[in-house]
């Protein structure tokens, strides 16, 4: 069932999320995964990539992104157009990040940094420093164990996801560095005062 998504300052995103114990009532995990991927992959306007459970109300350790294959190279940016047609559904439950880039990066353009956006913080964007490829593991959908390298857009996506299993919202990467902020307006992207950030909670 598809399901709103919260937004700041609800306290649920603050909150780190619990491990899930997959010997525990398979059926209701498969229920939070069924509406978090239906709420991700039915969401238009804009359009999501990631969406984690606790942006849905539950503090366990799930989410899924909604990608194509393409975002998963070093040098790729934003999918366009094209490519989002070819994105797939994929859920990752107690993800850990065993392995990752030694450098971090705005993007594959130094001169033209990803802006992140979230859909529990519509309209604002700023970029964050994410390791450039990061090594997942997790059990999948299917309760299956899986290793799996990432990189670029990709894992920009994943690493963005993890934050939210632990209360970290890319604002705080902003704030925390001193970036600029960005406010989208009729299509395009104006620099605002960070310093509204802190009353987004």
């Amino acid at each position: 069932m598809r399901k709103s998504i919260i937004t700041v300052p609800n306290p649920i995103l603050r909150a780190k999320s619990v491990a899930v114990d997959l010997t525990k009532n398979p059926n209701l995990i498969n229920k939070h995964i069924a509406n978090l991927e239906e709420t991700l992959e039915k969401k238009a306007h804009p359009k999501g990539v990631g969406l984690s459970l606790p942006q849905i109300g539950k503090n366990l350790r799930i989410f899924s992104t909604y990608l194509p294959d393409s975002s998963n190279t070093s040098d790729q940016g934003r999918p366009d157009e094209k490519e989002k047609i070819q994105a797939k559904l994929a859920t990752y439950i107690n993800p850990e990040i065993i392995e990752n880039s030694k450098d971090r990066t705005f993007g594959p353009n130094s001169d033209d940094p990803i802006l992140e956006g979230c859909l529990s913080i519509p309209g604002l964007y700023g970029p964050v420093p994410r390791f450039s490829w990061i090594t997942l593991r997790y059990t999948t959908s299917q309760f299956k164990e899986k290793t799996e390298k990432f990189a670029g857009f990709f894992a920009r996506v994943i690493q963005h996801e993890l934050d939210h299993l632990d209360g970290v919202l890319f604002i705080d990467y902003v704030l925390k560095y001193e970036l600029p902020f960005f406010e989208s307006r009729k299509g395009k992207m104006i620099e605002i005062d960070r310093n509204i950030i802190r009353a987004l909670g």
